[in-house]
């Protein structure tokens, strides 16, 4: 990586291609793009957005009963974001007491911290490295779905990625803007561990630039946040800092992780090609495009080059861990684009293929609602006064019962079981006027229901466009004979 590019000429306001929007309106704009999904993007996108982060803070907020998941068990988790989301959580409960509504604010709420990256990218490509046609690059930038996916859906692998974009955004500004940096990538460790990284690939890259105040200022800004964390945990867990050290343990060194299937060294790649269309016959056309983002915003593009690298030596991986990374490059190829004009039909394509790309992914972050036959399934229970503190789930655990936020109950068991054992356990339970049965996947088979006396089909809810059969799930009412 080349040290910090030069400046390239500032652009006057009247000159054409000059930034349509100045700062509070480019803010306006991003936010009415992420407004869809704050309306629209309902359920959760993955089941530890439900279970590890909206469960635990419901029942900070409320008392009521969680899932105690096996990473709250083993003390990996920071009690820091499910506190922030509880502390919304309690204002909004006194507005209303409908489930749904509760969840839109509550995405509104934490959508607010898309102000960050988006003010941090504004006033790079605006006034610390303007380029030519800076309004395109705030368009790019802004429509990216995986930003908005990010600063809309409450999960805090989403809320550190937010704040990690932002911290090495505002990196690359000048005198006391890396402490900035520093501070909101403090906080995101807080929200996800593995956003530390960033930390050491910011602070290299500067010394690289010699831009040594600056690094030394992204370090200072980092100590609030990690003092936070640890004191947090001292509070909670009964030691300094012990939710990342325990993650570091269990994840990396007795290899927790991995249960949940591993990828080769080279999976993250085939997924960033397509994600940024660097895709033939547009080779050559991308790697100018990034070539130019690189040159005004060199440490983006090593952030986030890094950023994959590292989490590709990772045996466990998943799109959402690159969130911040993904998001990163977009940024560069933004900057890319807005530097200069397309040079040639296949430049003018690959912008072309990168607008409709990211704007597909804007389509899908906000108008596309997941795991909703569970969330349905909940809330449909919830208002049953027959239902207290107990749940059966067959083909299923705790976390396919669609959130202990939606069933909201004080107390509640959940015993899991299989078709071919259901009998069995029905037989053993002691005698009770009603039970509920809920079942994932698929129905019951008449046969099987019959034979259990008087257990009625109480309900069918599936997900939008019923096309996953893991959002499918069935609920039966089990009345005594």
């Amino acid at each position: 990586m080349s040290p910090a590019a030069e400046p390239l000429p500032a652009v006057s306001p009247l000159q054409p291609g000059a930034p349509i929007w100045s700062l509070a309106g480019y803010l306006l704009v991003g936010w009415l793009l992420r407004l869809p999904a704050v309306l629209f993007a309902a359920g959760y996108a993955f089941a530890d957005q439900q279970y590890q982060y909206l469960d635990p803070a419901w029942h900070l907020a409320t008392g009521d009963a969680w899932h105690r998941t096996w990473e709250w068990i083993d003390g990996i988790r920071s009690w820091v974001h499910p506190g922030l989301l509880a502390t919304l959580w309690m204002p909004i409960r006194s507005v209303t007491d409908d489930a749904m509504v509760q969840m839109t604010l509550l995405r509104g709420a934490h959508s607010l911290i898309a102000l960050l990256p988006l003010s941090a990218f504004w006033l790079l490509v605006v006034r610390w490295q303007p380029v030519a046609h800076a309004r395109v690059a705030l368009w790019l930038f802004a429509l990216s779905g995986i930003g908005v996916h990010a600063n809309v859906q409450p999960a805090g692998p989403n809320f550190a990625a937010s704040l990690a974009v932002a911290a090495v955004l505002f990196a690359c500004g000048p005198r006391r803007w890396p402490w900035l940096g520093g501070l909101l990538l403090g906080l995101a460790f807080c929200a996800r561990a593995q956003d530390a990284m960033f930390g050491p690939i910011v602070v290299a890259a500067l010394v690289w630039q010699r831009r040594f105040r600056a690094a030394m200022w992204f370090c200072l800004g980092t100590l609030p946040g990690i003092a936070l964390q640890g004191l947090v945990d001292l509070w909670t867990w009964g030691s300094f800092l012990h939710s990342p050290f325990a993650y570091v343990r269990l994840n990396l060194h007795a290899g927790a992780a991995v249960k949940w299937g591993t990828e080769p060294w080279w999976w993250y790649a085939t997924l960033l090609l397509p994600l940024l269309t660097l895709v033939p016959p547009v080779w050559g056309a991308a790697a100018r495009m990034f070539w130019r983002g690189t040159r005004v915003a060199a440490l983006p593009m090593f952030a986030g080059v890094a950023f994959v690298a590292l989490h590709s030596a990772i045996e466990r991986k998943a799109l959402r861990f690159l969130w911040p990374a993904v998001w990163l490059l977009v940024a560069v190829a933004a900057i890319g684009i807005g530097s200069a004009r397309a040079n040639g039909r296949l430049e003018a394509w690959q912008r072309r293929l990168l607008f409709a790309g990211q704007a597909g992914l804007w389509l899908w972050a906000s108008l596309w609602p997941t795991n909703l036959g569970p969330v349905r399934a909940a809330l449909a229970l919830s208002r049953e006064p027959s239902f207290t503190d107990e749940l059966i789930v067959v083909d299923g655990d705790a976390t396919a019962v669609g959130g202990f936020a939606n069933l909201r109950r004080s107390r509640l068991e959940v015993q899991s079981t299989t078709r071919a054992l259901l009998a069995e356990l029905l037989a053993g339970l002691p005698p009770r006027a009603e039970r509920w049965v809920l079942v994932a996947r698929e129905p019951l088979s008449g046969e099987l229901a019959a034979a259990f006396g008087r257990l009625e089909p109480a309900g069918e809810f599936t997900g939008w466009l019923d096309l996953r059969r893991g959002e499918r799930r069935y609920l039966y009412r089990l009345r005594r004979e």
